[in-house]
């Protein structure tokens, strides 16, 4: 894996990041970037509300993944949260009028000189779109800052085109695949992708990007617990982690939900998962 950089603070970081159990080391983060990439559309009030979200990394003691102006407004209540910065995005309206491509809001430099508690840095990579080499332009000068900075890298890589988008391309293991192997080439450290169909996708991703971490995307909430349970235990069998949301934040216990998360990361089963989840609910 990339532990194997040489570099003290990189190891720091990634020790901050990882999760260390029978399975190995894996990965697990809360998204709170929501707001900005997916039109604010929270289900219960309380997950637009960035203090709620950042106290449920906090104690439920995953990283959390943000954009720089959440952090700016609201992380000196939450100072030993490990973050992620993502230094690009893009909104979800009129989307066929455009090319994908995530605007950069923050620089490297930038986002070390406001977080203290950084531990990588992200970007959002539209594999196929028709601002690919643009963006192949950028990640590259990311990389070679963060690689300066001894910062790990996190690639979100995704196929996507405009006009029209084809949403049943976007998730075919081939792509997904493919997809992760341009993030493993261009320096990622880490990379996210959509859910590549089934098992046998999860292994063929695998195959195409050794030597990083490939997460998957948390997805649309699922319908109960158990069945986010499962996909997470077939995921984490095979692949190196998640990045989640809305099956964290707009769960009814969504601090026990993230620790029976973390459980399965751990080497735990669904049904210890599950006993995590059914005792008495922490409090945010």
């Amino acid at each position: 894996m990339s532990l194997k950089n040489p570099y003290t603070g990189f190891k720091v970081r990634m020790e901050k990041i990882l999760i260390q159990g029978e399975l190995g080391d894996k990965a697990l983060f809360l998204a709170c970037d929501q707001g900005f990439e997916h039109r604010a559309d929270f289900t219960i009030p309380e997950a637009a509300n960035p203090d709620y979200i950042m106290a449920i990394a906090e104690k439920a003691g995953i990283p959390l993944i943000l954009h720089k102006g959440t952090y700016i407004r609201y992380a000196d209540r939450h100072p030993d949260v490990p973050m992620v910065l993502k230094l690009n995005g893009k909104t979800e309206l009129f989307y066929d009028n455009r090319a994908p491509h995530g605007g950069i809001d923050c620089t490297v430099q930038e986002a070390l000189g406001i977080c203290p508690s950084l531990v990588a840095v992200g970007y959002s990579l539209y594999v196929g779109g028709q601002k690919e080499t643009e963006q192949l332009t950028e990640l590259a000068e990311i990389v070679r800052e963060a690689r300066n900075f001894q910062l790990p890298v996190i690639v979100w890589a995704y196929v996507r085109q405009h006009n029209p988008r084809l949403k049943e391309e976007e998730g075919k293991w081939e792509n997904v695949r493919y997809a992760a192997r341009v993030a493993f080439e261009n320096g990622a450290d880490m990379v996210k992708l959509y859910y590549p169909e089934n098992t046998e996708g999860l292994k063929k991703v695998k195959e195409y990007a050794p030597d990083i971490f490939c997460l998957i995307a948390g997805g649309a909430k699922a319908n109960t617990v158990q069945i986010a349970y499962n996909t997470a235990y077939e995921i984490i069998h095979i692949l190196d982690g998640m990045a989640i949301g809305r099956n964290i934040f707009q769960d009814p216990k969504p601090i026990n939900k993230a620790l029976g998360y973390k459980a399965i990361f751990e080497g735990k089963s669904v049904d210890q998962a599950l006993d995590i989840y059914n005792a008495e609910k922490i409090e945010v």
